[in-house]
């Protein structure tokens, strides 16, 4: 159990209690989206967050030689922010529930 006194500082606390990934058709491609049942504290209500799986190329910075770059750029998976209407549930399982429902409705427009 978190210790109040070690987020007392924080503005805001949630804890990540589920998530779900899924691929799904989106403008007829397929897409991976996370969306993650978040608890807030201490209210315990629970809201979720949704990212979609994106690709960017990273060149490394270091190690260089001279004016050259010893390794070649890479691609590499990163989630980005999804948005999805706002969930606000009991549980986590409804949480996630509702926001399946509103990207399935993205799913078939």
């Amino acid at each position: 159990m978190i210790n109040d006194s070690n987020i007392d500082f924080c503005g805001e606390f949630y804890i990540v209690e589920k998530s779900v990934e899924v691929v799904v058709e989106i403008s007829g491609e397929p897409q991976t989206i996370r969306i993650e049942a978040l608890r807030s504290l201490p209210q315990g209500k629970y809201s979720t967050r949704a990212y979609i799986q994106d690709y960017a190329t990273v060149q490394q910075t270091y190690p260089k030689t001279g004016d050259k770059f010893d390794s070649k750029p890479k691609e590499i998976r990163i989630f980005v922010d999804y948005d999805l209407p706002w969930t606000d549930r009991e549980t986590a399982d409804e949480a996630l529930n509702q926001a399946l429902c509103f990207l399935k409705e993205r799913c078939h427009s």
